[in-house]
């Protein structure tokens, strides 16, 4: 019999969890091979009752691990018997990581840190490829339309996720460490991936980052000793909120959220033709304004396609840099001016406008801008022309409010069981018939939201079930106050509200991965946000 090295397995199995920490943000192929020499490390060590022992005795790593259960028993009353295999496909690692760590000796200070620094590395370059995709120095099967779309391994706002959890991690060994070098270093990472994650322009993972350092400073607020810097701390903090909330009360009305029209006109008295004698159409019953401007009087739709196909490359017909028509973002950015859209309109423009709109921008207070508040200043206007009646295709952030709208109607359907499995994408095809959604077929989406997902799925039962699975391990084993779990949990649970996370590998390892090795293969003594 073949006699294998005392320390072989081992070193195999940690060479797998290294390499699943590589996968996650760069490589789909890499998390799976990585499970699976996880698993050859535990087979060629042998000991599988004391293995199955040690994991039946850790009655947190069981429950973490039954969230996959329900997720079996919910094949019992589907009827796409093959879209829930695919799903338990997708979320095995909902068990087997868990059972694979928690069935292990725990990994020692040098191989956690080591672990860790592994993740971050590799998301960090996962952003060096991104910033070749952006600036076209690495091919993509598909012309890159908007910044998040150099995300070109997972979605954007997964990689956004491990943007933000590396940036914490990065920020703990920098606070410790004492090697000056290492600290540039770390300073260097922390510095990099927040301009990333500004220059990816993902909104959920900015708010979440943001969420996690308020709720951070809360916390260190609070556990002050002394009375006078704790007060004068949180005086400081509510300063910060209120000049926040000042901030976004001002993008507010520079996207003309609250108003509807704010520049009068006389709708009766609107002049019918353009300087060059041609017809304009004058549509006054659409309210939907542009900086307080109406978006659909004054319309010459002949004259613009001609001015403006003199002027760009881009056909009027056709979409810009975002994907959006054209001769939309043209109609909006004139009528942000003030001005008719008409040919006079188009010869206005400067050569800088015309390229601004054929990247996208639709409004001229969006030039000169921070990404982050044109961001901010689109998804305001989203929302208001969403209210208005406009239709929400193309546009990610309201169309969650139909996501949203569809799965409330299948759980008011089906509240305790939901509809089981495999039939999830079947019962929000037919909720959207049956709501006469304005979403074109290819949006016509799930839920974007894990609990509204679950519930679906499982009912009020699955809910109730995922939720204690999610949160008692944390609890009973006192992990609230342990610093990388926190963080770890704070991003997690809040991409929950706005995102599908578990139902794409990506998602399914993140969580899978970094909740059992923070639970159950951590060092006896971690970092902790308070001295116990």
């Amino acid at each position: 019999m073949l006699s294998l090295p005392s320390q072989l397995p081992r070193k195999i199995y940690l060479a797998g969890l290294a390499i699943v920490a590589i996968g996650m943000p760069v490589s789909v192929f890499l998390m799976s091979i990585g499970q699976f020499i996880v698993l050859a490390g535990i087979l060629l060590d042998g000991h599988y009752s004391e293995r199955i022992e040690r994991f039946w005795k850790n009655k947190m790593a069981v429950l973490v691990s039954s969230v996959l259960l329900f997720h079996l028993l919910g094949l019992f009353y589907t009827t796409d018997f093959d879209y829930g295999l695919k799903d338990i496909r997708i979320k095995a690692p909902l068990f087997l990581l868990p059972l694979f760590v928690a069935s292990s000796e725990p990994l020692s200070k040098k191989s956690f840190n080591w672990l860790l620094a592994v993740f971050v590395g590799a998301v960090t370059v996962g952003t060096w490829i991104s910033m070749g995709v952006y600036y076209g120095l690495i091919p993509t099967r598909h012309p890159v339309v908007d910044t998040r779309g150099i995300s070109i391994f997972i979605s954007h706002i997964r990689f956004s996720m491990m943007i933000a959890f590396s940036v914490f991690i990065s920020a703990y060994y920098f606070y410790h460490e004492t090697f000056v070098l290492k600290k540039i270093v770390y300073a260097s990472v922390i510095i990099w991936l927040i301009v990333f994650l500004i220059i990816l322009n993902a909104l959920t993972g900015i708010m979440t980052f943001v969420a996690v350092i308020f709720i951070l400073m809360l916390y260190g607020i609070f556990t002050l000793k002394s009375s006078v810097l704790r007060i004068s701390s949180l005086l400081s903090f509510l300063v910060l909120i209120t000049g926040l909330f000042f901030y976004v009360r001002t993008l507010l009305k520079e996207a003309d959220f609250d108003q509807v029209v704010t520049v009068p006109v006389d709708l009766s008295k609107l002049e019918s033709r353009t300087a060059l004698g041609n017809p304009y159409v004058n549509d006054t019953l659409n309210a939907a304004t542009e900086n307080g401007n109406r978006l659909w009087i004054y319309v010459c739709e002949p004259e613009l396609r001609q001015a403006w196909n003199e002027r760009s490359a881009v056909d009027f017909e056709g979409r810009n840099k975002k994907g959006d028509f054209v001769k939309y973002t043209l109609i909006r950015y004139l009528a942000s001016k003030g001005l008719r859209k008409d040919a006079a309109a188009v010869q206005s423009l400067s050569k800088e406008e015309i390229k601004s709109i054929e990247k996208g921008v639709g409004n001229v207070n969006y030039i000169g801008k921070p990404r982050l508040t044109v961001r901010l200043m689109e998804t305001f206007w989203e929302f208001k022309g969403y209210l208005m009646g406009a239709s929400p295709n193309g546009h990610s952030t309201v169309m969650r409010l139909e996501f949203w709208r569809a799965a409330l109607g299948i759980i008011q359907a089906h509240p305790i069981l939901g509809v089981g499995t495999g039939d999830v994408k079947d019962a929000f095809d037919r909720q959207y018939q049956q709501i006469n959604s304005s979403l074109d077929l290819p949006h016509r989406l799930r839920s974007h939201n894990q609990f509204l997902s679950i519930t679906v799925a499982f009912g009020f039962i699955g809910l109730l079930w995922f939720l204690t699975a999610l949160i008692y391990p944390m609890v009973k084993m006192k992990k609230i106050f342990d610093y990388f779990y926190a963080v770890f949990f704070i991003i997690f649970f809040l991409s929950l509200f706005m995102e599908d996370t578990l139902e794409s590998q990506a998602g399914v390892t993140f969580y899978a991965f970094f909740n059992a090795i923070l639970l159950f293969a951590r060092p006896s003594s971690g970092p902790q946000l308070r001295q116990d």
